[in-house]
């Protein structure tokens, strides 16, 4: 997998490390803070303040009244024969059917703690109580206008200021929108503020965790202009509105508290999550060229949840949950499949998208499962689900970035071969004429001096007929290496073809240009070659020609190389240098 990759999985590590123990730190601080202050206010003299670690729930039974009577009948105890009992300490109620729940407390509850009676998993719910001698019922829910702005959004919380008997009784009517459990316990006012602030500090690091990976790939994109980090950014952003909808965030903002609680926002958001998450699965392992069956699949697929997302905007249908639900099964299916093949391949990103997708996809079947009670729903997913999408958003993004970085680098090398050629290390003949035009370009405009200097190797046709190309090709790297270590830095060194070399020299005149070509020649005649253990004796011939006002690159390479062939007409091992009017030999 490289060094890359373990770099990158490393920095993701850390990064998860650090969240952790910010989330810890700063709500522990936070909650440690308002339970020593709520113990000093309410604990009087002689009492012992709550101990949290020693703290046990008073014991309260449970029962459900199949039918919604009329609220003065059942407080004046006409349905007491009908609840029915119900074991251990969770309530629920079927979807947009109220629902009654009597709970009786089996031992006293002092006053002095300021016993809360809370509901954790409050999503989509709206509760009413009636403590004993309540005339008029507790309102509470997440959303509208019985919302309550002194807890966090993780519980319901009823005040119980006059404390409760045993054998006291309170009566909750719960209407909601889906079927999960809700646990209903009776907890001190510090409890309730210590869970507040653990569960805001968590919610916090996570969701501006989870924001600022989103920023970052958006800001990759727009800088990259690759459509991968766009893929990626919406789906942590339609995430981020989901998980603050459904968690109740969405509250402070007054026109999202009137759609948030709406099903339909649910399924419209979760359903564009994955849309978005299968495009950025297309593009991020490539399936429209390695796995093209299983993107055809997915845009299947597509094109199922986009018709459930169309649909749901106006209205939802009883199964309509269950048909997003199955979708997305499908696609995590197809997802661990298409990842394993890439894995087999050896497609580097297919082990990011494993580590990354691999416990979120794993939290999603546990939802899909609890949502519809295939299987309970387990306290720790309440958490788990949303650091699971920040863990993967980052490792996701780091992902891409390594992918992106392995096909510049491939890019790269790709433009290496094509610029410069492998057996020299000069410029490819492509290349060289494409630096001369644009330097030719810039003199002209700058009115600057432009020389060329055109050079081959004398008979090398022979040496290649008397010792084999394997000889003829050493004279070429050497000779090309002799030569280009006499130029300056930016001087534009090619290989024109066979054994004709261009040299490019900006800023030079031709008496200058002239000199260059000199040193040129002398670095490699000036010494045999050593080649095999034998020394072959090479020499050069070159022409030199100044580029002159409104001249092309065409015109000034025919004139270097017209200068090329005087001096091969001359004897060879010579330079010439070709002036405006004639060809003339400057240097023998």
């Amino acid at each position: 997998m490289g060094k890359p990759w373990r770099r990158g999985w490393q920095t993701l590590l850390v990064l998860l490390g650090m969240w952790v123990v910010a989330a810890i730190a700063s709500a522990q601080a936070v909650s440690l803070s308002s339970v020593a202050q709520s113990a000093a206010q309410t604990a009087p003299t002689g009492h012992l303040p709550y101990d949290p670690s020693g703290y046990r729930p008073p014991s309260l039974s449970l029962a459900r009244l199949g039918q919604d009577p009329v609220p003065a009948r059942v407080l004046a105890g006409e349905f007491d024969s009908r609840f029915e009992a119900v074991s251990g300490h969770e309530i629920w109620a079927p979807k947009r059917q109220p629902v009654w729940w009597r709970v009786t407390l089996n031992e006293d509850v002092a006053a002095v703690d300021s016993p809360q009676l809370t509901i954790n998993r409050p999503y989509r719910r709206e509760i009413e109580l009636w403590r004993p001698g309540d005339d008029v019922p507790l309102r509470r829910s997440i959303y509208g206008p019985d919302t309550d702005f002194n807890h966090s959004t993780r519980m319901i919380v009823f005040p119980l200021p006059q404390g409760l008997r045993k054998g006291d009784s309170l009566y909750l009517r719960v209407l909601a929108t889906d079927v999960l459990p809700s646990d209903v316990l009776i907890q001190p006012l510090a409890k309730v503020q210590r869970e507040d602030m653990l569960h805001v500090g968590l919610r916090s690091v996570v969701l501006t965790a989870m924001g600022v990976v989103a920023v970052l790939a958006f800001g990759f994109w727009a800088g990259l202009r690759e459509r991968g980090y766009a893929y990626l950014g919406l789906t942590l952003v339609l995430q981020i509105l989901t998980l603050t909808a459904d968690g109740g965030e969405m509250r402070v903002i007054p026109w999202l508290n009137q759609i948030a609680p709406d099903s339909r926002t649910n399924i419209v958001l979760n359903t564009a999550a994955v849309l978005a998450s299968i495009r950025f699965l297309v593009f991020f392992l490539g399936l429209r060229t390695t796995q093209p069956k299983v993107a055809q699949i997915l845009d299947w697929l597509s094109v199922s949840l986009g018709g459930l997302l169309l649909v749901s905007l106006f209205r939802t249908w009883k199964y309509s949950a269950l048909y997003g639900n199955l979708n997305l099964l499908m696609v995590i299916a197809l997802v661990l499949y298409c990842a394993a093949v890439a894995v087999w391949r050896r497609q580097r990103e297919a082990y990011f998208l494993l580590l990354a997708w691999l416990p979120l996809m794993s939290l999603l079947v546990a939802l899909v499962g609890a949502h519809h009670q295939w299987w309970p729903e387990y306290h720790w997913l309440e958490y788990a689900f949303p650091v699971g999408l920040a863990f993967g958003g980052l490792g996701l993004l780091l992902g891409l970035t390594s992918k992106l970085q392995q096909l510049r680098r491939d890019r790269d090398t790709a433009n290496r071969l094509a610029t410069y050629d492998s057996l020299t290390g000069a410029m490819t003949r492509a290349a060289i004429s494409q630096s001369l035009r644009q330097a030719v370009e810039s003199a002209q405009r700058s009115r600057r001096p432009l020389s060329v200097v055109f050079f081959d190797i004398d008979h090398f046709k022979r040496i290649n007929d008397e010792h084999g190309h394997r000889v003829g090709d050493e004279t070429l790297r050497i000779v090309s290496l002799r030569t280009r270590n006499r130029l300056r830095a930016y001087d534009l060194f090619g290989r024109y073809g066979g054994d004709e070399v261009l040299v490019v020299l900006a800023d030079t005149f031709l008496r200058d240009a002239v000199r260059v070509a000199e040193h040129l020649r002398e670095s490699v005649s000036g010494s045999p070659l050593s080649i095999d253990g034998r020394l072959l004796p090479v020499s050069l011939s070159l022409g030199v020609a100044e580029l002159l006002p409104g001249e092309t690159p065409e015109q000034l390479l025919e004139r270097a190389d017209a200068a090329l062939y005087a001096s091969k007409s001359a004897g060879r091992d010579r330079v010439t240098g070709h002036s405006p009017d004639t060809v003339r030999e400057v240097v023998t």
